[in-house]
């Protein structure tokens, strides 16, 4: 009875301390994962709070767009009425130079430069035009973007606050 009891003692003895070492195991492996787990939110804290450096500076940047666009459409309006002038400019000069060709003859050297002059407007026309047109296009996608700009720094706002609320729950392991 003796024996029973001593190898009974021993066994249970023997079971204690595996016991012991698996737990002791599992508690260092839970350790690293949950130091782990500190590290990646540490990483993950500071690209929140770039972003939302980041997108502090969007409303400035958008205000600065809005009071922009209307000198832009100043020197648009600007370009328009300047077009229509160099071609009302153009026609006048193509009279005046009939006017002074039949009036003498050393003037036909000036003449061709008041129509090279009226080419020219003309030609300036069509660019000045499609940067009319550019602009005007430039001015609806930027009215565009600033609400997906204010949409995209709420977003940051809301997924900040999530991980802040995140760092503080314990990770349950699996």
């Amino acid at each position: 009875m003796l024996r029973l009891s001593w190898a009974v003692a021993l066994a249970f003895t023997i079971a204690v301390l595996a016991g012991i070492l698996i737990v002791t195991r599992d508690l260092n492996i839970s350790n690293d994962i949950f130091k782990d787990g500190v590290a990646q939110a540490k990483i993950v804290d500071s690209t929140t709070d770039q972003a939302l450096d980041g997108a502090q500076q969007l409303p400035p940047a958008n205000a600065a767009i809005n009071n922009s666009m209307p000198h832009v459409v100043g020197v648009l309006d600007s370009l328009t009425r300047a077009d229509q002038t160099l071609g009302s400019l153009g026609d006048q000069l193509a009279a005046l130079g009939t006017a002074l060709q039949s009036a003498d003859a050393p003037l036909v050297g000036i003449i061709g430069a008041g129509q090279a002059a009226t080419d020219q407007a003309n030609a300036a026309a069509a660019p000045a035009a499609s940067i009319v047109t550019t602009l005007g296009e430039a001015d609806a996608k930027v009215k565009a973007l600033g609400p997906l700009l204010d949409q995209s720094l709420a977003l940051g706002q809301t997924i900040d606050s999530k991980l802040r609320i995140s760092l503080l729950l314990p990770k349950v392991p699996k």
